[in-house]
């Protein structure tokens, strides 16, 4: 799937493919033209930020995840090796088959108030030490940026990959490889594809 990377975010692009115009969207969704144009146009001088509440009203008029709206380069990864519970629904009288306590998660993800937090899990071999396949990762999708060291889920040849990040005093971006007898690679920060950064590791006992 081809999209265009200058855009804040994927609805434009999303209801284009659509066949949709930004009125039969609206509809739909039921919100006004105007207020869909300053969605779509998140970066212009009336623009609104795309929020995850809106990303969940509009997805299923287009046919996506909320994520690829808010992030539409997602949609040209091959995620399905990752299973998401964000939610996790069953157990008794329909409440969640996981609740996690608000204060828990204020307590071990200080600073993450009101960041777009994923939990994924790794289904894949890692050689890096810092996680495990069986893993399950709290990501920050809000925090993509690598200016302090840190593992960050990173879009690598199509598919997302797990790599530890550190800042150079250059303003460079050392990716430390997953194979010990590699060398590290220095990049800029322009050249990579981060997709957010692990905040919260939970292993299996």
């Amino acid at each position: 799937m081809s999209y265009r990377t200058d855009m804040a975010n994927g609805i434009k692009h999303f209801r284009e493919k659509a066949g949709l115009t930004k009125a039969e969207l609206a509809r739909r969704v039921g919100t006004t033209r105007p207020q869909m144009g300053r969605l779509e146009e998140e970066d212009g001088p009336n623009g609104r930020k795309l929020t995850l509440k809106w990303a969940e009203r509009i997805a299923p008029h287009l046919n996506v995840r909320p994520e690829e709206l808010m992030f539409p380069e997602l949609a040209a990864i091959d995620v399905s090796k990752f299973n998401q519970v964000f939610e996790i629904a069953g157990g008794k009288n329909q409440t969640p088959g996981l609740v996690l306590d608000p204060e828990f998660l204020a307590r071990m993800l200080p600073n993450s108030t009101g960041h777009n937090l994923r939990f994924m899990m790794v289904d894949a071999y890692q050689a890096n030490g810092i996680v495990a396949k069986g893993d399950a990762l709290v990501i920050d999708l809000d925090d993509n940026i690598p200016n302090r060291p840190g593992l960050f889920a990173l879009e690598i040849a199509g598919a997302v990959q797990w790599r530890y990040l550190s800042p150079t005093t250059t303003g460079a971006v050392q990716v430390h490889s997953d194979n010990p007898a590699a060398t590290n690679e220095t990049v800029q920060p322009a050249d990579l594809k981060v997709i957010g950064r692990a905040r919260l590791r939970i292993s299996t006992l």
